[in-house]
């Protein structure tokens, strides 16, 4: 399966010469287009279920203890523990992607075999003492009504289970598990699989095994994933010009050579017809 990163050319170039993705705070405000990221898992998602369970059959006065408990833990879990995550897209080629992080259409998307990450499972992951439960990749889920009824039947089922001790068994796991994929719907036109690891300080062997280093401060937190383990095993298999981007396939073709790319990787052309306004 190949996904698509969006970027400059300049970014473009970083990446090249860098060898790594970088995986960064998502709930660093200043450099997100999203200001519901992960907290909209904790309040929007949660406001629209806590008054179903109130009206459900369930015992009220379990319903209002839970309701107390998981809204206290919440505004701790807004702070503590932010995911990083590294966002690509189903298609290579999609306008609003191209607008929003491609540069308006003179940038690149950049294609990924995610069959070469063979250590990140195509999974929810949250913060855990397991290290592989730490990292994961998987589709993003805008908030809609399906969404919200399948979070509501775990909210649901874990109070019926567990009665009072549902916030820890079930409801909290689960909000912290889905927050860093849960966004709101009208970026659905983006398609969005993301990369999405949890840091601890227990995670050395793991990160060894992903070759993942960080944190790295500057320009702002994040972590670095490598995409390549040599000249010839790369994730790198496809890049797409935006049909306004001022380098050509020869010149693309170069900057993998002197990076030291020597892999066959196909580049092209953007097939959309985009024109930049200049008023």
């Amino acid at each position: 399966m190949v996904l698509y990163h969006y970027c400059s050319t300049q970014t473009f170039g970083d990446i090249l010469t860098s060898k790594v993705l970088w995986l960064s705070d998502l709930t660093n405000f200043a450099k997100i287009n999203d200001k519901e990221e992960v907290i909209r898992t904790f309040e929007v998602l949660w406001n629209n279920i806590k008054p179903r369970l109130l009206r459900s059959d369930l015992e009220k006065q379990i319903v209002n203890s839970q309701i107390d408990m998981i809204e206290n833990q919440f505004k701790i879990e807004i702070l503590v523990d932010p995911p990083f995550g590294c966002c690509f897209c189903r298609y290579g080629d999609e306008l609003q992607q191209w607008s929003e992080y491609g540069d308006k259409t003179k940038g690149v998307s950049l294609g990924f075999n995610f069959e070469w990450f063979k250590n990140i499972p195509n999974d929810l992951p949250h913060p855990n003492s397991i290290c592989e439960n730490s990292i994961g990749y998987s589709d993003v889920l805008y908030h809609n009504l399906e969404v919200e009824n399948a979070i509501y039947e775990i909210c649901y089922n874990s109070i019926k289970l567990y009665g009072l001790t549902a916030w820890i068994m079930g409801i909290l796991s689960t909000f912290k598990h889905y927050s860093g994929f849960i966004k709101n719907y009208s970026f659905h036109g983006e398609y969005e699989t993301r990369i999405v690891y949890y840091p601890s300080d227990n995670h050395d062997y793991f990160n060894n095994s992903l070759h993942l280093t960080g944190p790295i401060k500057s320009p702002y937190a994040h972590y670095c994933l490598p995409w390549t383990y040599g000249n010839n095993d790369i994730a790198l298999s496809e890049i797409v010009l935006g049909c306004n981007c001022n380098i050509s396939e020869n010149e693309v073709r170069n900057l993998l050579i002197e990076n030291g790319i020597n892999r066959n990787v196909n580049i092209k052309k953007s097939s959309g017809s985009y024109r930049i306004q200049n008023n």
